[in-house]
């Protein structure tokens, strides 16, 4: 019998070649590999997605449909905590 995996949905939306992005991108991965998490991660960088939401504040970092960060890459520690908390949300 083989374990099941808890998974996580990230939405990354912003220009992969903007440093802010990838860093967020790396910093979203790191945190659900410490916690054990596969992230299923969809970037949306297509210009008519994007401009369909605000602009102004990507890279945007959303996990299963709560925006945890806007313009900066949040520390590694701060995505942990954040990534436990909806995983508490999500089982009660």
């Amino acid at each position: 019998m083989t374990a099941r995996l808890a998974t996580i949905q990230l939405q990354l939306f912003g220009a992969p070649e903007c440093r802010r992005y990838q860093k967020m991108r790396t910093q979203a991965l790191e945190a659900a590999a410490h916690l054990g998490l596969v992230a299923q991660l969809e970037e949306i960088n297509d210009t008519e997605r994007l401009s369909q939401s605000s602009p102004l504040g990507l890279p945007r970092l959303v996990a299963n449909g709560v925006v945890l960060a806007s313009s900066n890459p949040p520390k590694i520690s701060s995505l942990v905590k954040k990534f436990q908390d909806i995983a508490l949300l999500k089982t009660t």
